[in-house]
């Protein structure tokens, strides 16, 4: 059985081509540790998914997340700017809507209830 690894962004390495599974500890992915969220919040991290951006892969370095693409392709997310990376749903590895990203990691081991400052 091969060891679970967790990185953070400063651990990150290039690799050569883009990956299209999530990463071991991506927070898209359903085997992901609950709250593993680094300093974003819950609402961050579906805002991000949501949004137009380019999404950088934590692991990775020079790439985008795996994790992220598959989970837009879950919720039938289609960005504007064909250089984000796109890739086809899988509900299997990934969470197929934003309740599920949510109940996932509210609660979770790692998850620290955040106020916002007005």
């Amino acid at each position: 059985m091969r060891k679970r690894q967790f990185l953070t962004g400063a651990e990150a390495r290039p690799r050569r081509r883009q990956h299209t599974r999530p990463c071991s500890d991506c927070p898209w992915a359903r085997a992901s540790v609950a709250g593993w969220l680094g300093a974003a919040s819950v609402d961050e991290w579906l805002d991000s998914v949501h949004g137009e951006a380019l999404i950088d892969c934590h692991t990775v370095s020079n790439q985008q997340c795996a994790g992220a693409a598959i989970f837009r392709g879950n919720v039938c997310k289609l960005p504007r700017d064909p250089q984000i990376l796109r890739l086809p749903p899988d509900r299997h590895l990934v969470f197929g809507r934003d309740a599920e990203f949510r109940k996932h990691h509210e609660g979770g081991l790692f998850h620290a209830r955040t106020e916002r400052v007005p």
